[in-house]
């Protein structure tokens, strides 16, 4: 019975080893992977805030409206609805800004937590290609510098 034997080729090793360290630069793989990512998460938060924002700004055109005809619509002047009108526009302006900063921070606060997930799965990711590139290589050890 024929016995396989390990291909001692040096030629062949030289191969492999050259195969390995040309390939797809193990160390950028990850990262351009990962930055890919993180651009698609930043595109799907920044679409979802623009969204609540300009719904807001419709919102506040709106009641705009809705107060200049509580002002003026029918000709008369009546100063004491002129002032609630006015009050609640005021009201209503001052929470549509507040949601305007939350929704900011928010954003902010995904955004920051997507670059770094996304910079620990890269550099994780980076540690398992290196390990499968050396195994493809064959590496037994180190060559000292």
């Amino acid at each position: 019975m024929a016995t396989k034997t390990a291909d001692t080729n040096p030629v062949a090793e030289l191969g492999r080893q050259a195969l390995a360290a040309l390939s797809l630069n193990p160390v950028a793989g990850p990262q351009v992977h990962q930055f890919l990512e993180i651009q698609e998460k930043l595109l799907d938060e920044t679409e979802a805030f623009s969204k609540r924002w300009f719904e807001r700004r419709h919102d506040a055109a709106r009641a705009s409206i809705r107060m200049s005809k509580a002002l003026f619509g029918d000709g008369r002047a009546d100063i004491g609805a002129a002032a609630t009108a006015m009050q609640d526009w005021q009201a209503q302006s001052a929470e549509w800004l507040a949601e305007d900063i939350r929704d900011w921070f928010d954003l902010s606060t995904r955004c920051m937590g997507h670059f770094a997930t996304g910079e620990a799965d890269a550099e994780r990711e980076t540690i398992e290609t290196v390990a499968e590139v050396a195994k493809i290589a064959h590496v037994k050890h180190a060559t000292p510098v």
